[in-house]
């Protein structure tokens, strides 16, 4: 197009996929105040593609903006009445084919699009953001015949303004939240905080990004629906569009909790798509031309510059509060008891890193102040989360296995001391209706089966440099595929809880973790009593308060007798998933036949005690301790720092091997499935003699019983062993001692260990000059390996 200069498609670069299965880790990022280059940006965005996948639906644009956009603002008035006006004032015009009865006839823009924008550039040498500034103002042309229309037959007009309108700024970066390399072409503003979006507003200087006047509402938080343009059509065009759209959509969804869903908008010269996202589905159009095929374009525009809020995706349940530099948020919680209406104020984030995929629980959870009848506040925890809608809610579970043990006074007092305890809970309703993403959200409209499916081109990747989050550590996120990702539909859900409580990843003594984690067990213990399994243990979901371990995240946890349909997700975190659960085999009784293994595959206890005995591996790897308390068991043992470099570098490997993320790793199976493997693996990490050394022996002989316990529960898939549902659980003496081999074992570990301040493995190498040292794995982009570190799930 004769050099005229466009949104260049980013560098590829020739690496490897250390994801090449379907079950790989959710998408995780950085926080939004670490500066990233245009390196790390473009691999954040194949982060997200890798977690959305390889394809979406394309449904029908007509079936699109019929039944997904909001609805027209006054049915009264058609988009065929708006587009005659807009013929007759010249806005569009026809341009026959010459001579008359040769070709179709076509139509052009005047003042906007004469010609298509990829000739427009070529003949008139304009660069892209020069042409695509004029959609804008076809946009007002298209708001003014409406409202002419409107003015015909209401007088005085409609009673609901514009609430959105189009702006073209592709050379500055929305305000906070968000990295200033973030900048969409043009984006959709709701017109909160200002009638005029472009008014004060100037380009953000590249040398000096921070120092641009910006106007107060262009800001992400404000931005409706971003949009990405190109003036070529070219797959390599879609492709860059589609990667800036989406991470300009996840971007929105991840940093505001007032957010409940989003849309997008992408054009490549005229071929014209607009995208869907909420917790649970992506999808996009069917592509248009919005010249020829103006029609459905001015359906678009009319449908969302005149859209309420709520239908534009807000949520009116929660309202942001500025508190000095830091933004906290006024939430409403019902009840669904008593249907009591509370509100609460947020003072600190604890997590929101479950917000960071598109689809999904989406969890944050904040430190909050709860007014009381006396006019006092309590301090409280508030959670927000998108769980499937057909599950029983976290409230409700809480309820039912405190009332299972009404009758045994002990096991109720270690409930109410093990489980946290839930002040207030209940499904977010907006007008009336569950906050749901298919009946309220997608207003219960079906994907059409005339649908297609759009490819998306994931970028290879060897890693994401990832840092601390928003309120915590990145993590891998739970509910991994069986062979494809399906998400059904999602309920909005909130709890307030009445401990103000941190999780276990936050712990930086191994004497107060392993307390939490004896804990742990015993509530584990208590939900074997009552035949249930949680399904999800990570250190996200183990909580410390006032030095008492909590178990919370209960939305998972089943009966084992439930034999409702399984969901199309693996339950768990990644790192932490128990071997069998990865697999989804029983792996235990290596002699029985086909016909004799069951025929559908559940958990049960065992796997979340497995579970736990990885979390506690994986503290006593993923950190170190001071040379004195790591290394020696007393002050005369004599070491090397040669040594002890030595020594972490074999750390290093082992928690590599043990915690690689590939669910189809058999590094994994050998370690629980066989006597030797972990020791093999880690026997030289820590010097002989020393308080690690002496946890780690004692970890591998709780490997040993619950290997013992695995063999024992699987030696024979009987009558006795199945439910009718054809899937096995193990009956109750099969479990008899092995949840107290695990609080015995983290009671001793707590007794032994020093408590010294842990620190990062990965901080402490690269305190003594080394590197990591993971073959394959691209260092950040400060020269570290931050790009495969890996930390634990929170929320």
């Amino acid at each position: 197009m004769s050099g005229a200069p466009q949104t260049p498609p980013p560098t590829h670069r020739r690496q490897s996929d250390i994801n090449n299965t379907p079950a790989r880790p959710k998408y995780r990022h950085s926080d939004h105040n670490e500066p990233i280059s245009e390196r790390h940006l473009e691999r954040k965005r194949s982060a997200l593609l890798r977690d959305i996948g390889d394809k979406i639906p394309e449904v029908p644009i007509d079936w699109f903006l019929e039944n997904i956009l909001p609805p027209l603002p006054v049915p009264r008035v058609s988009v065929s009445q708006v587009k005659e006006r807009l013929l007759n004032e010249g806005t569009i015009k026809p341009v026959f084919p010459e001579p008359p009865g040769e070709g179709e006839q076509s139509w052009t823009i005047p003042n906007c699009f004469e010609q298509d924008p990829a000739h427009i550039s070529e003949t008139n040498k304009k660069d892209e953001d020069t042409v695509f500034s004029k959609l804008p103002l076809f946009v007002d042309h298209i708001i003014a015949a409406f409202q002419a229309e409107v003015a015909v037959i209401i007088p005085g007009g409609i009673g609901n303004p514009e609430s959105s309108k189009l702006v073209h700024h592709p050379k500055t970066s929305p305000a906070h939240p968000g990295d200033y390399l973030i900048r969409p072409d043009g984006c959709f503003m709701r017109l909160k905080a200002s009638d005029d979006p472009g008014k004060d507003l100037e380009s953000k200087s590249k040398t000096h990004p921070s120092k641009s006047a910006r106007m107060p509402n262009y800001s992400w938080f404000n931005i409706a629906l971003p949009c990405e343009y190109k003036l070529g059509a070219s797959e390599s065009d879609r492709d860059d569009n589609i990667r800036k759209v989406l991470y300009a959509m996840a971007h929105i969804m991840r940093k505001d909790p007032c957010r409940r869903f989003t849309y997008g908008l992408t054009i490549e010269n005229t071929q014209t798509r607009i995208w869907f996202a909420c917790r649970s589905t992506v999808y996009v159009t069917k592509s248009f031309n919005f010249i020829q095929e103006h029609e459905k374009f001015i359906h678009f525009a009319l449908s969302f510059c005149f859209a309420t809020e709520i239908q534009m995706g807000w949520d009116p349940t929660i309202e942001r509060l500025s508190i000095g530099s830091s933004e906290q948020y006024k939430i409403q919680v019902q009840d669904k008891v008593t249907g009591k209406v509370v509100y609460v104020k947020t003072v600190e984030l604890i997590a929101d890193f479950g917000a960071d995929a598109v689809r999904g629980r989406g969890t944050r959870v904040w430190k909050a102040l709860l007014r009381q009848s006396d006019g006092t506040d309590m301090h409280v925890v508030v959670k927000d989360v998108w769980i499937d809608a057909d599950r029983v809610r976290e409230g409700d579970i809480r309820t039912m296995l405190e009332e299972q043990a009404s009758n045994d006074k002990t096991n109720k007092d270690k409930i109410a001391k093990h489980f946290v305890t839930v002040l207030f809970s209940g499904n977010v309703l907006i007008d009336g209706q569950i906050d749901d993403t298919f009946d309220f959200i997608q207003r219960g409209h079906e994907i059409p089966p005339d649908s297609d499916e759009l490819k998306l081109r994931v970028h290879k990747s060897n890693g994401i440099a990832v840092s601390v989050s928003t309120g915590g550590l990145p993590i891998t996120y739970p509910t991994m595929p069986f062979f494809r990702r399906v998400y059904g539909p999602k309920a909005h859900y909130r709890l307030i809880f009445a401990q103000v409580a941190q999780p276990i990843y936050s712990i930086r003594t191994l004497p107060q973790f392993f307390l939490a984690m004896r804990d742990a067990a015993i509530a584990l213990q208590l939900m074997a009593t009552y035949r249930w399994v949680h399904r999800d243990i990570s250190p996200g979901n183990i909580l410390v308060c006032e030095n008492v371990g909590l178990l919370s995240d209960l939305e998972y946890m089943k009966q084992e007798s439930d034999v409702t349909p399984a969901h199309n997700v693996r339950t768990g975190t990644i790192n932490f998933m128990a071997c069998e659960v990865a697999e989804e085999a029983y792996l235990f009784n290596p002699r029985a036949s086909y016909e004799d293994m069951p025929t559908e595959f559940r958990h049960n206890p065992l796997h979340d005690l497995e579970s736990l005995w990885w979390i506690a591996v994986w503290q006593i790897f993923y950190y170190t301790l001071p040379p004195d308390d790591s290394s020696s068991s007393s002050p005369t043992d004599h070491h090397t720092t040669e040594d002890r470099e030595e020594r972490l570098s074999l750390q290093e490997q082992a928690f590599f091997k043990m915690f690689p993320e590939d669910l189809n790793n058999s590094t994994r199976s050998r370690i629980i499935t066989t006597q030797f493997s972990f020791d093999a693996i880690t026997r030289k990490c820590f010097l002989e003699g020393s308080k690690l050394s002496k946890i780690r022996h004692k970890l591998n002989t709780l490997r040993s019983d619950l290997l013992e316990a695995y063999l024992s529960a699987e030696k024979d898939f009987s009558e006795t062993h199945a439910i009718h549902s054809g899937a096995y659980v193990p009956v109750e003496n099969e479990l008899k001692g092995i949840h107290e081999k695990f609080i015995e074992t983290f009671q001793l570990a707590a007794n032994m260990a020093p408590s010294s301040t842990l620190t990062p493995l990965t901080s402490t190498l690269q305190t003594l000059g080394k590197r990591l040292t993971q073959t394959g794995r691209e260092g950040g982009d400060d020269g570290s390996s931050a790009g495969r570190r890996v930390k634990p799930k929170g929320g």
